[in-house]
C-alpha cells in the first residue's frame, strides 16, 4: 500500500467527522435559540396575563373603596339618636 493513500484516507475520515461535528454543533445552537425564543414568548404572555389580572383586581379595589365611601357618607347623613337605649324602653 502506498503511504500517501493511507494518509489521504485518514484525512478524509477526519474531515468527515469534523463536518458531522459542525452539523451537530450548529443544530444544537439552533435548538437552543428556538427554546430561548419560545421561553421568552411564554414569559411575556404570562407577564401580560398577570398584568391583566392586576388591572381587574385594581378595578375591584376601586369599586370597593367607592362603595365604602358611600356607606360612610350615608352613615354621616343620618341624624344621631338622642338615646340609644330609648328604642328598648317600654312604650307608654
Amino acid at each position: 500500500m502506498n503511504p500517501n493513500d493511507i494518509l489521504a484516507q485518514q484525512q478524509a475520515i477526519v474531515s468527515q467527522y469534523l463536518q458531522t461535528y459542525q452539523h451537530w454543533f450548529w443544530g444544537m445552537i439552533a435548538i437552543q435559540l428556538a427554546f430561548l425564543l419560545i421561553g421568552t414568548w411564554v414569559i411575556y404572555m404570562f407577564y401580560a396575563r398577570l398584568r391583566d389580572i392586576a388591572d381587574e383586581l385594581m378595578k375591584f379595589r376601586i369599586a370597593y373603596e367607592m362603595s365604602e365611601g358611600r356607606k360612610d357618607e350615608a352613615a354621616k347623613r343620618t341624624p344621631p339618636r338622642a338615646d340609644a337605649d330609648s328604642r328598648y324602653a317600654p312604650k307608654s
